[in-house]
């Protein structure tokens, strides 16, 4: 295996001359670039699981850099009552992508329906949702180029932002 050596002093030292709240922003732009990449994979392995994807659905999967620590999550959820949700044949909005990345348990009625119930059924399974794992499959995928992408946006993010403001 051949070793390569990178000398990074001149990237150093324009590092070191930014002001404190200059290399913050260049190291969070460095990681909003790549979070952004590793976002598009999710998405595209979503489409690519099976499950019926859209643009609402799609717009479930968020990338969030943090603030205070370096680093980035790639996340499903629900934000509001507009990102992420799916809309069902009767109209309700349902949040799928959670339960589309892990799965869902066999879900069954009661028997019966109780005292008040007019009409008495046998209980009977509502069915289950299969394991997508398409964030899974998206961390196996993108492990190995995630670090050397960071390396190279963060480093054109801190040349870009010390040349905006003056440096060198």
């Amino acid at each position: 295996m051949a070793q390569s050596t990178y000398d990074d002093s001149n990237l150093q030292q324009l590092f070191a001359e930014l002001e404190p709240r200059r290399r913050a922003q260049a190291l969070r732009s460095g990681f909003r670039c790549e979070a952004n990449q590793v976002r598009k994979t999710a998405v595209n392995n979503l489409r690519s699981s099976g499950i019926r994807s859209d643009r609402d659905l799609e717009s479930g999967v968020r990338a969030l850099v943090f603030k205070r620590t370096a680093g980035f999550r790639i996340t499903v959820g629900t934000k509001g009552d507009k990102m992420g949700f799916h809309t069902n044949r009767r109209g309700e909005k349902k949040p799928v992508l959670l339960w589309a990345e892990m799965g869902t348990k066999d879900r069954r009625t009661k028997n019966g329906g109780g005292k008040r119930a007019s009409r008495h059924r046998a209980a009977h399974s509502t069915g289950r949702m299969p394991r997508y794992g398409f964030l899974a499959q998206t961390l196996d995928s993108t492990r190995e180029t995630v670090t050397e992408d960071i390396h190279r946006m963060v480093t054109e993010s801190v040349i870009k932002i010390a040349k905006k403001y003056g440096c060198k």
